[in-house]
């Protein structure tokens, strides 16, 4: 099979990750094309390793803070990249964006509160609630069907919030929000009115509303721009806790750098003080790789993009030529959302990983009736883990 790519890209390249300990290369037997988790078989940029190879140089890490100049740096992204200005002095800083969450759920309300959930979703935000002593409330996000014509290509429907039935999920009892957004594993974009709303509520109910927002600068709509939460809703802000990182954006899942960021002064007290307990420090090297990062990685972001884009769209097209598959056009995120309802009534991976292909199952995100497909990977890997899929369709028709 062929890329329909331009030009050869240096995300092209086959990078072999099968010998390096790699989580994502050693879930599934030799043989089966892994993607799954969240993590891109693409090199980092350069100018990252470089900054972690000139501090490997100094003979002593220990406990390390945050460069001024790192904080300096992601006050200027913020800026930069999402127009949101924050208080630096606001910030704090975590490994991974997982526990961050979890500290988060933890200072909100008592034992025995709920935690709302907006269904389907990572499934670590799924288990977060019991985790912390909560009860979890799920909030099923709603499908809005495509208008479909005879003779007319399939077009995108879109997932959205049902926001009178979040609003009656409410009560005395509700401690906190998480949100994602972008949304994982629809890969929606909300929209400023909805993110407000969502916001609104939880100001109205006095809630916390943890916003997860790892994904925000892996955006592949050419007419939608990430909005965060806390900007979205400025009135609201206060009862707002954002989580981002570079991890996504630039590939650095293993090298834990993140930072969350609240206006208010005792969210942000109660939080740091958990974490100091919970969560380990962010190891000196990752340091120095999120500041490269923010500060010159953005040229390979760019490169980044246009490469997803291009794989997003041939993933579409592939799929959506299927009778018993489909997929939606991604606002954002590297991870497709594959409807295989039309294939079998139950959980399809067990179904694909015999034809050779490693996906994440849809029930571990709350709906049976989908796959998650990690297509942050050469074209040539994309188009023979879809040829694998599509030949095993064909042989069962």
């Amino acid at each position: 099979m062929t890329t329909d790519l331009n030009q050869q890209s240096s995300f092209d390249a086959f990078i072999d990750r099968r010998h390096t300990d790699s989580m994502k290369w050693q879930k599934f037997p030799d043989g089966v094309i892994p993607m799954w988790v969240a993590d891109m078989d693409f090199a980092i940029p350069s100018v990252i390793t470089q900054a972690m190879s000139e501090r490997i140089q100094h003979p002593i890490f220990g406990y390390t803070m945050a460069p001024p100049s790192l904080i300096n740096c992601v006050a200027e992204y913020c800026t930069g990249k999402h127009n949101w200005t924050i208080e630096t002095e606001s910030l704090y800083w975590i490994p991974r964006v997982l526990p961050a969450l979890t500290a988060a759920c933890r200072i909100a309300g008592d034992t025995g509160d709920e935690i709302i959930v907006l269904t389907p979703v990572y499934h670590p935000l799924l288990q977060i609630p019991e985790k912390v002593g909560k009860a979890r409330v799920d909030v099923s996000m709603v499908y809005q069907s495509p208008r479909i014509k005879d003779g007319q290509q399939r077009q995108s429907g879109r997932w959205s919030i049902d926001f009178t039935t979040l609003e009656n999920a409410f009560t005395d009892r509700t401690a906190a929000l998480l949100l994602s957004t972008p949304h994982n594993p629809m890969g929606v974009m909300f929209s400023e009115e909805e993110l407000y709303k969502i916001a609104a509520l939880c100001a109205e109910h006095n809630v916390l509303l943890v916003s997860d927002e790892i994904h925000c600068d892996l955006v592949l709509s050419t007419t939608k721009k990430h909005i965060p939460t806390a900007l979205a809703a400025k009135e609201h802000a206060h009862t707002v806790l954002t989580i981002m990182s570079p991890s996504k954006t630039f590939n650095l899942a293993g090298a834990n750098c993140s930072f969350a960021h609240t206006s208010n002064e005792d969210i942000l007290k109660k939080f740091s003080h958990e974490c100091l307990y919970t969560v380990p420090l962010v190891p000196t090297l990752s340091y120095y790789a999120a500041e490269a990062a923010y500060s010159s990685g953005w040229q390979w972001h760019g490169e980044l993009i246009d490469y997803l884009r291009s794989n997003h769209d041939y993933l579409l097209t592939a799929i959506n030529e299927t009778e018993l598959l489909s997929m939606d056009q991604l606002d954002a995120t590297y991870l497709a959302w594959i409807d295989t309802s039309k294939l079998m009534s139950e959980d399809a991976n067990d179904f694909f990983e015999a034809a050779g292909v490693g996906l994440s199952p849809g029930s571990q995100f709350g709906n049976q009736n989908f796959q998650r497909l990690n297509f942050a990977c050469s074209r040539e890997q994309l188009e023979e883990g879809v040829h694998r899929m599509v030949k095993a369709i064909e042989m069962i028709e």
